[in-house]
């Protein structure tokens, strides 16, 4: 008996020496020297840089539980050599670049696990059509695939997703955890399910947040002109009435260097500018406005649904004459060169655009003046309905012809569990951004997206609507944003925009059957906000 253990401990060391040789890790990274850098009680982590302890973990945790059973797997010889991801390219960076020194991200897996990690880049704009190539030619070429949030419906119903959900009742993630994960059960719901099951982990925050010129609001000139027409102070918005009537004041004045300042800084490219019209949507009753009523019928072409799309088409009046080219970058430009007073965007503008340079030198005229609130809203008597909307929201998936699905799944939920996404979302090198507990509550995630920016985040997931996700949403979306545009130019009005875009709809339905499409429709309410604030 003791002939034969040892013979097995030396085949197991053997294999693990193997595993993590052929990903160029010295095996010592994973015994005593890299124990001693360890944090007592902590089994794995980064190590290397001052506050390393708070990403670190042992088995207790979420990130310990995949790394051990991933060890399991190696030491059973039941784990592949490498898993192969496919990731919108912006974020490469954020776990392949070590932050802020020390091992990267990537390096750790692979010298925790001996699995190597292999990441295909593709541009935001393409990684879905190449998430449907990989599904409809059934090549199997990546393990997990990356996407926005919207196409999960889309992508569960091609059957190139795998449902999840005896793999999180096996290892169980933290993403729902009371004081580390999403900010509401809502959330959780949002995020990582899809007909009730799991299927998804989110690896972004894309819940779009206000963020302002805070120089502007508080210039002394700005704010007496403001009081003189209006007869209230110039301050944050809290209702789409008031937010309109910013945008409409700054429009014309001067501002940084001289520059002509256009009020509404919101982007209306096709795609880009939908979730500006679904936020202004979202918020026309109480609780919600829902897109479909609890019979599946679209809302859009109701009373509410033109209102909103009247005062959406306005806006185009205070915006700069480009805008319907304007995608989230020309939005980030506008806002940081000064040219535009406030706008709702991805939160990681603040840290693109608010930072300086490795030399000291500001990253954009706006550097230092900006700021952030929570989004804006329609009074309904005493009740003030405030919404905003999660719109692309990077998320991860383990494709169903995977060969290594087990493993596949015990990264993803490394990898967005919360002590490890609070250090990879600290991280400025890509746009993977905070939307859980701990995320708000790490030092190096407000040093990098700036204190003001943790409050304004924070409250605005809270009060987020989902957009479309369940499937036909490429068709849904496609439709009212063409209808949208349509009106935008002056084609149609918002009336005849909405009626048809309610046509349009209607068909995408019955195409896609209603039997199953209603009870999808029905279902997704549950992710909706329920907080209503008071006027």
């Amino acid at each position: 008996m003791r002939g034969s253990s040892t013979r097995r401990s030396l085949l197991k060391g053997s294999a693990a020496f193997m595993a993590t040789a052929a990903v160029g890790i010295n095996p010592k990274f994973l015994g005593a020297a890299h124990a001693s850098e360890l944090a007592p009680g902590m089994t794995g982590g980064p190590s290397g840089f001052p506050g390393a302890e708070r990403f670190q973990y042992n088995e207790t945790h979420s990130e310990g539980r995949a790394i051990e059973a991933m060890k399991k797997m190696v030491a059973d010889g039941a784990a592949p050599k490498k898993i192969t991801m496919l990731l919108a390219d912006g974020a490469i960076g954020q776990i392949t670049k070590p932050f802020p020194s020390g091992p990267s991200v990537k390096e750790v897996w692979e010298a925790e696990t001996g699995v190597e990690l292999d990441i295909v880049g593709a541009p935001a704009g393409d990684i879905w059509a190449r998430v449907l190539q990989d599904v409809t030619t059934r090549s199997g070429t990546f393990d997990i695939y990356t996407h926005p949030w919207n196409s999960l419906g889309d992508l569960v119903e091609a059957g190139g997703a795998m449902n999840l959900d005896e793999l999180v009742d096996k290892h169980r993630p933290d993403w729902a955890d009371g004081e580390r994960g999403t900010p509401t059960a809502q959330t959780a719901e949002l995020l990582y399910k899809y007909g009730g099951s799991y299927y998804g982990a989110s690896l972004d925050g894309d819940f779009q947040t206000w963020v302002y010129n805070k120089a502007y609001f508080e210039d002394p000139k700005n704010m007496a002109d403001f009081q003189a027409e209006h007869g209230r102070d110039l301050a944050v918005p809290n209702t789409w009435v008031e937010s309109d009537q910013v945008s409409a004041f700054f429009t014309g004045r001067t501002g940084l260097g001289g520059t002509k300042i256009y009020g509404n800084g919101n982007d209306m490219a096709p795609f880009w500018g939908l979730p500006r019209f679904y936020a202004r949507f979202a918020a026309q009753a109480v609780p919600n406005m829902y897109w479909f009523d609890e019979n599946g019928r679209p809302n859009l072409d109701t009373d509410e649904g033109i209102k909103a799309a009247t005062e959406y088409v306005k806006t185009k009046d205070w915006s700069h004459p480009d805008v319907m080219s304007w995608t989230y970058a020309e939005g980030y430009n506008g806002i940081g060169s000064g040219q535009t007073a406030h706008l709702t965007t991805y939160t990681n503008v603040s840290k693109f655009v608010d930072r300086k340079n490795a030399d000291g030198s500001p990253a954009s005229p706006a550097t230092g003046m900006l700021s952030a609130y929570m989004p804006p809203g329609v009074q309904h008597g005493d009740d003030l309905v405030r919404r905003s909307v999660i719109y692309y929201n990077i998320t991860g998936t383990v494709s169903s012809r995977s060969q290594n699905p087990e493993a596949a799944y015990l990264f993803l939920q490394w990898l967005s569990s919360t002590r490890t996404y609070s250090w990879m979302a600290g991280n400025p090198a890509g746009y993977f951004d905070p939307f859980q507990k701990a995320n708000f509550e790490e030092q190096f995630v407000s040093e990098t997206y700036h204190p003001y920016m943790m409050d304004a985040i924070r409250e605005t997931i809270a009060r987020s609507a989902p957009t479309i996700n369940f499937a036909g949403q490429t068709a849904l979306d496609a439709a009212l944003d063409e209808e949208l545009q349509a009106a935008l130019i002056g084609v149609k009005s918002p009336e005849d925009a909405m009626q048809s875009a309610t046509k349009r709809w209607e068909r995408v339905i019955r195409r896609k059957g209603e039997d199953k499409m209603i009870p999808i429709i029905q279902q997704s309410r549950a992710a909706w906000p329920t907080i209503v604030d008071k006027a």
